[in-house]
């Protein structure tokens, strides 16, 4: 006799449904095989349920056939209850099995026909694109459940899942957990205070005996998890997005942000630094791109050196005041004299009028797309009156094109401000680059480091020797002087 194996599937919400069930699909089965004379040497069944996904059976299945090598046969009701998605089929093909699709009246094997094949693969494909759309439709209802107020997954600790009814329909929502929502609330209070680490609210929880539904101590990620989680304060996070919930919160508003503020700060020095040095963080090492640091030597003398955090790069110390003076050179070398600077005013004018053109056009441009898109919300306003569109397609349409316009309007205030600041900016930079290096002189460290900032983008440092990267427009201003004839640009 032929054996083969049978392989039996059905989802919970099937179970019940005539002809779907485990029972009806193996009769269908054995009898089938009892017909053909086929021997049924082993059965494989997939109960499919909300909190329980995947195919456990179908896998061992697959393992049961690799090892049995004489049994190359699988009855089946039917295709989609065979497949779920592409490489189900890609496994059972490479097999090299003789598949019976009882319901369909289908036997599959290598030496089918290509028709046979073809149409077998168009079900495979609508077999996958049924498992696609109940997800899709799964996501949407979610999402639709978030967007209504409802947390649409299992409740976090402190909540638990309840089913409500109204009006007849039922409802699913998360309700306060009382055995562990005071323990939630306290650690938040003592969180906010700022006196209490992570590791000791987790022993306080521990010892106040939160414990996680299946009855384990909560680790201290849980704790962190809990107290980032707005869900506490009667809000969620679903997909992205922030939505009110309209379930009971633990906390205040207030206690959350406070909280999280605490989180903001945690990484902040508790006490001040003994010394500060003014240039430290503008400079980079030129051999392996570690910070410059600083330290006192000699109780008097301040030296800026390589971290070596990537290990020893041999580059040397260098004293502030040297660097101080290398530092100078560099914004000495932006200076431009009077004759220049009258020379690129006459050009700042000239391009300006240029520039105030273009500005000109692209607001005209954009003043007649806001136009249009207020013509189209006075339409959709009409549409809606006339009751051509839904209250929900109205107000989705509205809001696009409402913030379309907003970004519109932004970008003409830009254009009209680019005019009026364009001419000024250009010649406060001139003016700047005439007396930069005569204030820098006169400045203390920390308004140096403040020129300094303003003028490089970065800066690295080796053997004493300094190699700087000028932020726009200095970059220009400083090979101006280099050039022999400065270029209408």
């Amino acid at each position: 006799m032929k054996k083969a194996v049978i392989y039996a599937r059905v989802s919970s919400k099937e179970q019940g449904k005539e002809g779907f069930s485990i029972p009806a699909q193996l009769k269908l089965l054995k009898d089938y095989a009892r017909k053909n004379n086929i021997k049924v040497s082993q059965e494989f069944i997939d109960v499919e349920t909300a909190k329980k996904a995947g195919r456990g059976q179908f896998n061992e299945m697959l393992d049961f056939l690799e090892k049995n090598k004489d049994i190359k046969d699988i009855l089946c009701e039917k295709t989609d209850r065979l497949y779920r998605n592409l490489n189900d089929y890609v496994l059972i093909e490479d097999l090299d099995l003789v598949i019976h699709l009882v319901k369909e009246n289908e036997i599959l094997s290598k030496d089918s026909k290509s028709h046979q094949k073809f149409i077998h693969g168009v079900k495979v494909l609508m077999a996958k694109n049924y498992v696609d759309n109940l997800s899709e439709e799964t996501k949407k209802g979610m999402l639709q459940k978030a967007s209504e107020g409802y947390y649409p997954s299992f409740a976090p600790l402190g909540y638990f899942n309840v089913t409500k009814t109204d009006n007849g329909k039922n409802s699913k929502e998360i309700s306060i957990d009382k055995s562990k929502a005071h323990i939630i609330r306290k650690m938040f209070d003592l969180y906010s205070t700022g006196n209490y680490s992570l590791q000791e609210i987790t022993q306080f929880a521990h010892r106040e005996g939160l414990r996680s539904r299946k009855g384990y101590k909560v680790y201290k990620s849980t704790i962190h998890k809990i107290l980032k989680d707005c869900i506490y304060c009667g809000e969620f996070s679903w997909m992205g997005e922030i939505y009110q919930g309209k379930h009971e919160p633990i906390i205040s508003k207030e206690l959350y942000e406070k909280v999280q503020q605490r989180f903001n700060d945690h990484n902040r020095p508790k006490y001040a630094k003994d010394h500060h040095f003014a240039f430290t963080g503008l400079l980079t090492c030129s051999r392996c791109g570690c910070a410059i640091t600083a330290e006192i030597k000699k109780e008097k003398y301040i030296y800026y050196h390589c971290t070596g955090y990537k290990g020893k790069c041999g580059n040397s110390l260098t004293r502030e005041e040297d660097l101080i003076d290398r530092l100078g050179e560099l914004i000495e070398r932006i200076k431009i004299d009077s004759k220049t600077i009258s020379w690129l005013k006459e050009a700042l004018i000239l391009s300006n009028k240029d520039r105030a053109e273009y500005h000109e056009k692209q607001i005209e441009l954009l003043q007649s797309q806001s136009k249009r898109l207020e013509k189209r919300l006075e339409r959709l306003y009409i549409d809606k009156l006339d009751e051509k569109i839904t209250e929900k397609n109205y107000n989705r349409m509205a809001r696009e094109w409402q913030k379309e316009n907003q970004d519109i309007l932004k970008q003409i205030g830009k254009h009209q401000q680019a005019n009026v600041n364009y001419y000024e900016q250009g010649i406060k930079i001139l003016e700047l680059s005439k007396k930069l290096y005569s204030a820098w002189k006169k400045q203390n460290n920390e308004g140096k480091r403040e020129i300094l900032n303003l003028v490089l983008s970065n800066c690295t440092l080796n053997a004493g020797k300094l190699y700087p990267t000028y932020r726009r427009p200095f970059n220009f201003l400083v090979k101006g002087p280099s050039r022999s004839v400065w270029l209408p640009g």
